[in-house]
This record gives structure tokens, C-alpha cells and sequence, in this order.
């Protein structure tokens, strides 16, 4: 997996990785430690991380850290989820279909989805961009009446 090809771009970002465990679901911030929760689902997982954030500006402020304090509860969460639990959690959209709605080859797609092909930061760029303008094509439809 490699998680840290999109790296958060924001000065005020908090990257948060979600992963798909054994158990269930676990969410964690690289770097912060303190910053980790399970849950049963990536739903969960973001309601349990807000709480957990919240605490942990408690615990800063508690303890002296003003300034990190101030950057948590200030920050942008930013969650990252590796290819393949990507397409995981949602099996709606198929692969080769999103692949070429891209203009990547289909083929590459289902590999580096399946970890025979790691991602590199130019395919992960071109999933999250291709992936963002899907959502912003997705909310300009509206059905007639």
C-alpha cells in the first residue's frame, strides 16, 4: 500500500489513513500520535476520529501544547484510502469503466488495484482527479419531473 502517494496538500490538513483490517476498520493520523480508533465501518471510523480529535485538543491544552492544540482543532480532516479498499467499499463503480472514464488503460487499473502494480503518485493524482471530477459531474445532473 502505499498510502503516502498523495501527500495532504493543505498547510491545515490532518491526514488521516483509513484501512480496512482482520477486525474491522481502523483510522489513524501518521503524524500525531494519540490519533487512532477501530470502528465496524468507515462511517464509524469518521464520527469515532472527530471524537478523538476532540479529546486530544483536550489532552494538548491540558498539558501545555497550546499551539498543537490550536492546529488540531483548526485542521481540515483529509482521508486517505489505498486503491484497492477504494474499490472495495464501493463496488459501484468498475473498475475498467473508471479507467477509461480517466483515460487510463483498463488493465493497469485492475492491477495496480489488486497490488500486482504498486501505485505510483502520477496514478494516484490521476484516480483522486478523475475520481473528484466524476463527483462534480455527478452533482450537476438532475432528473426531470
Amino acid at each position: 500500500m502505499n498510502i503516502n502517494a498523495i501527500q495532504t496538500s493543505s498547510e491545515n490538513g490532518l491526514k488521516i489513513i483509513l484501512e480496512k483490517t482482520e477486525f474491522g476498520f481502523s483510522a489513524y493520523a501518521p503524524a500525531h500520535s494519540g490519533i487512532y480508533t477501530v470502528g465496524d465501518s468507515y462511517e464509524e471510523l469518521k464520527e469515532n476520529i472527530e471524537e478523538v480529535i476532540e479529546y486530544q485538543v483536550d489532552y494538548l491544552k491540558e498539558t501545555g501544547k497550546n499551539a498543537e492544540a490550536e492546529f488540531l482543532k483548526n485542521a481540515k480532516v483529509e482521508y486517505f484510502l489505498d486503491v484497492k479498499q477504494f474499490f472495495e467499499q464501493y463496488p459501484i463503480l468498475n473498475k475498467s469503466e473508471f479507467a477509461n472514464y480517466i483515460g487510463m488503460n483498463a488493465s493497469m487499473m485492475r492491477k495496480i488495484s489488486s497490488g500486482i502494480i504498486p501505485l505510483s503518485d502520477a496514478k494516484a493524482r490521476q484516480i483522486q482527479e478523475g475520481l473528484h471530477r466524476l463527483a462534480n459531474d455527478l452533482k450537476q445532473i438532475h432528473f426531470a419531473l
